[in-house]
């Protein structure tokens, strides 16, 4: 339905650009005092996709305390992940369309499509209709603020820039592209690799095509446990089994114990007890239309 929408160069050119600095960066010499500071920028980006963005802010699987939600919306701005409102319309409207032909990154459009062509080929007006289901995230002062991408774009400059003076162009690349680089594609792989049915592996017989995959999973701090999240969108946790790594999961947990987190939607009682067996679960939107305030108007 949406690949054959009008390219936006503009956007394909920045992603494909972001890209080829990271890839750049892993032809550079690499120095091992990169190596703290790659890891904490790392570590900060995937958490702010995954915590921030995705379990906290799409989902509302917890509440946490504002200024590390200001934290962890800072860094998902630089690594320039997407600004909040947008990310967060169009993870909804996915689960609304799951795997259907209105899905915007469903592997039926293509592997291409789904993974990272749907950034650029998006239909006339769907903007406006990801700012319809983020309605509560506009809320947000600075997530409204970031609707603007040249104030978007502040936080990955003044980065960007302290890292050029501070380490070199290699520094630079290798300290934040080569983690963009990475964090992209796992990201990605969510979308494209957790929807395809040779791909992976369903604990849960939900309506659409949904998959956990241990790789993306590690890899994603959590997120390639796809089928998981799909059977119980809000749940804090993807990672149900315990060699499902889910490093998201284990960083909340840690938030609770300490009082920074609270109201954590943990795994439902019965899905443990009974080993994971398959279970028939209504679609996605049953469960997610309860928590998304704004898309019950829809």
């Amino acid at each position: 339905m949406f690949k054959h929408e009008k390219l936006n160069l503009l956007i394909f050119i920045v992603l494909v650009a972001l890209q080829l600095l990271g890839v750049i960066g892993l032809m550079t010499r690499f120095q091992l005092s990169y190596l703290p500071i790659m890891l904490t920028l790392f570590f900060w980006g995937g958490m702010s996709t995954t915590l921030y963005l995705h379990r906290y802010l799409t989902h509302r699987g917890f509440e946490m305390r504002e200024w590390l939600k200001f934290l962890f919306a800072n860094g998902s701005a630089v690594v320039l992940a997407g600004d909040p409102v947008t990310w967060v319309g169009d993870h909804r409207y996915h689960h609304v369309k799951s795997d259907t032909d209105e899905d915007i990154h469903s592997p039926l459009h293509g592997f291409p499509y789904a993974h990272m062509m749907w950034l650029i080929r998006k239909p006339p007006g769907f903007r406006e209709r990801s700012k319809r289901y983020a309605a509560d995230v506009r809320k947000i002062w600075y997530c409204r603020l970031w609707q603007h991408s040249w104030l978007y774009i502040l936080p990955h400059l003044a980065v960007a820039i302290t890292l050029y003076f501070t380490l070199g162009l290699a520094g630079m690349l290798w300290c934040l592209y080569v983690p963009m680089l990475v964090i992209y594609n796992v990201t990605w792989s969510v979308n494209s690799i957790c929807h395809m049915p040779k791909l992976g592996y369903r604990s849960f017989d939900t309506s659409d095509h949904s998959r956990n995959n241990f790789w993306v999973g590690v890899a994603g701090f959590g997120e390639g446990y796809h089928n998981n999240h799909h059977a119980q969108p809000r749940c804090a946790a993807h990672g149900l089994r315990w060699w499902e790594f889910d490093l998201t999961r284990y960083v909340i947990w840690v938030l609770e114990k300490f009082g920074l987190a609270w109201q954590v939607v943990w795994p439902a009682k019965v899905s443990l007890a009974t080993g994971l067996r398959p279970v028939h679960t209504s679609h996605p939107v049953s469960v997610a239309a309860a928590t998304f305030g704004a898309t019950r108007s829809l």
